[in-house]
């Protein structure tokens, strides 16, 4: 696998922290340049006024992935047509953190929206899993199970085999059949998956390109 097929493999592991999409797939990468070990990546969103704080994550997100994959010895990543593009680009290529870009705003409040947001797509992975009768978190397999697993860890949650299947969004055991969480989780799944549909179609729009469903 070349280096530019690993960069676009590392950006696949970055999330819309509010979608809990891989970027990739939302097709909020529009390009990636390869030239010996520098690498730079074009970021493009649904629309110029999406919120500076889900932007700021998405391209530290994506910046941190390149940075860490082998052989890549500098990274530019580029937010295109926003209105806060250049305070993001000029901190993310500097190393900095959302404060820097925007004073006033503080560290703790970022990593708090991210926290809200991973609770908020645990729930909505685990509705997807809910036709299962698990006896522990081991007997779940597949993608959407191994989502739940990553975003667990994220949140400080036990994610062992042997942890509860079911958790609330702050890492209470749920019985699958609790009608209340049900509820919850599949509301959060259509909420979700709602917003993505709507943010493919602005894309799609304003770039005119066909988007993955």
């Amino acid at each position: 696998m070349n280096l530019q097929a690993r960069v676009l493999e590392a950006l696949g592991t970055v999330y819309d922290p509010e979608l809990d999409e891989p970027i990739t797939t939302l097709g909020f990468v529009g390009s990636v340049a390869v030239a010996g070990g520098d690498v730079a990546v074009r970021l493009r969103l649904p629309t110029p006024q999406c919120a500076p704080n889900f932007a700021f994550l998405m391209a530290a997100d994506a910046s941190r992935a390149v940075w860490d994959v082998a052989g890549v010895t500098a990274v530019d990543v580029t937010l295109e047509d926003h209105y806060t593009g250049a305070e993001i680009n000029a901190t993310v290529n500097a190393g900095g953190s959302f404060s820097d870009a925007f004073p006033g705003e503080t560290r703790g409040e970022l990593d708090a929206l991210r926290a809200l947001f991973q609770r908020k797509a645990l729930l909505a992975r685990q509705s997807r899993l809910l036709s299962e009768v698990p006896r522990r978190l081991g007997d779940l397999q597949g993608p959407e199970a191994e989502r739940c697993r990553e975003l667990r860890r994220a949140l400080g949650i036990d994610a062992s085999d042997d942890a509860a299947p079911f958790v609330t969004g702050d890492g209470v055991p749920v019985d699958a059949t609790d009608v209340r969480f049900r509820r919850m989780a599949s509301m959060t799944a259509l909420s979700l998956e709602t917003n993505g549909h709507m943010c493919r179609d602005l894309l799609r729009v304003r770039y005119g390109e066909e988007v993955a469903a």
